[in-house]
């Protein structure tokens, strides 16, 4: 089980944040997702906020335009090039190679209003929390979905609760928020590169008594989403079956 929090990490009013997007052939919302988030940065500049730009096999002008925007906004973006697809692998990248003292990530075209990014990383920072997570199953969330994809997120939820016993109501939640040291402890226990490493990140950290708080969010769902459902309900199961089977891992003392 984890130690108790550091608190002195924190002692600087100034905490550095890296706000990760995974980002798969976006090219038709990613230079508009970057500088509304850019923009709200310097609208709060409280702590150091970076943009970190993590595209997964691309195939379209992603990386062009990506690559533009990390020249015309020196030293607040950085893009990261992975030849692997999954949003899970573009989320431990960056992760992994932080060097703030907090990682988030959120999906890249901004579906989560921005205004809950401090709501996400202020009980991080109050020590309050070491995983953050926004929600779309609390009461004072506010969802605009399909039925499919709510049904769909409400079994899977469930099946996560009744299978792994997992207390988070909405694991899947595109917008998180970690402590970069507790990140690098249970990143390498996740086996999961795609859909399900949120979920097996969660169940990781809870099983190893880190706290995860969650905060009700704004969220409106990208109606032009390439996400393919059916084969992400599979990959879902497939993690939950495994992870069922060979037992939920402990983190070294």
């Amino acid at each position: 089980f984890c130690n108790l929090l550091n608190v002195g990490i924190f002692a600087s009013n100034m905490t550095r944040i890296d706000l990760v997007l995974p980002v798969y052939n976006g090219e038709n919302y990613i230079e508009k997702s970057i500088r509304k988030l850019h923009d709200w940065i310097k609208q709060n500049p409280d702590h150091e906020y970076n943009i970190v730009i993590a595209i997964n096999a691309s195939t379209d002008s992603t990386l062009n335009i990506a690559k533009k925007l990390e020249a015309e906004l020196p030293n607040k973006i950085r893009v990261i090039d992975i030849p692997q697809k999954g949003r899970g692998v573009a989320i431990r990248t960056g992760w992994e190679n932080s060097n703030a003292e907090i990682c988030a990530y959120m999906d890249a075209d901004l579906s989560a209003d921005l205004k809950h990014i401090t709501e996400i990383i202020d009980p991080i920072i109050k020590n309050e929390a070491q995983i953050c997570c926004g929600s779309r199953k609390m009461q004072d969330s506010s969802v605009k979905t399909t039925l499919m994809r709510g049904v769909l997120s409400w079994i899977y939820n469930l099946t996560l609760r009744t299978t792994l016993g997992l207390k988070i109501a909405d694991s899947q939640c595109g917008f998180k928020s970690i402590r970069t040291d507790t990140a690098k402890k249970i990143i390498p226990l996740v086996e999961s590169n795609g859909w399900f490493f949120d979920s097996e990140l969660l169940v990781i950290a809870q099983k190893n008594g880190f706290k995860i708080k969650a905060v009700p969010i704004k969220w409106i769902d990208d109606v032009q989403t390439t996400v393919i459902v059916p084969k992400i309900v599979t990959e879902f199961l497939t993690g939950i079956k495994r992870m069922r089977k060979n037992g939920i891992p402990e983190i070294p003392d």
